[in-house]
């Protein structure tokens, strides 16, 4: 490369670094400190409430719309790769299905196999139980409760 075409990329180099980050900072900067002058300067709550409001919106909800705009374009660019790779998934996803349904089946043959056990015990110790609440205190009826 010769010295001619270094130098110029040196200044298109340096032109970018202008243009992407000392430029938005001077424009921040400029407007903070014009903020601030006319904050010092306007004697009605008003005009200082106009003045803040834009500052809100300058250095607030500017940067954030950025972010959600950005932010919308990776979401729609990850549903237009989820569509491509959809078909790709489809396989393993209906083996995964088949076998939650397998794991199903037996797990609802257990558990009414358990419910079972359970009644049959209910059943067992179902004197025991009229002998346990034997002593307490007689409950209310509904119309006792309610006067």
């Amino acid at each position: 490369m010769s010295q001619r075409q270094h130098q110029e990329s040196e200044r298109l180099q340096r032109s970018r670094l202008w243009l992407s980050v000392r430029a938005p900072f001077l424009f921040v900067l400029f407007m903070m400190l014009a903020g601030l002058a006319a904050v010092l300067f306007l004697p009605a709550p008003e005009q200082v409430a106009l003045v803040t409001d834009a500052m809100l919106i300058l250095l607030v909800l500017c940067p954030s719309a950025l972010l959600v705009f950005a932010l919308l374009i990776c979401a729609s660019a990850l549903v237009l790769q989820m569509r491509r790779w959809g078909g790709r998934a489809r396989s393993p996803l209906r083996r995964l299905e088949a076998l939650t349904a397998s794991a199903h089946q037996r797990v609802d043959g257990w558990l009414c196999g358990v419910d079972g056990h359970v009644l049959d015990w209910a059943l067992r110790f179902a004197p025991v139980r009229s002998l346990l609440t034997m002593f307490d205190a007689p409950q209310k009826s509904e119309d006792e409760a309610e006067s």
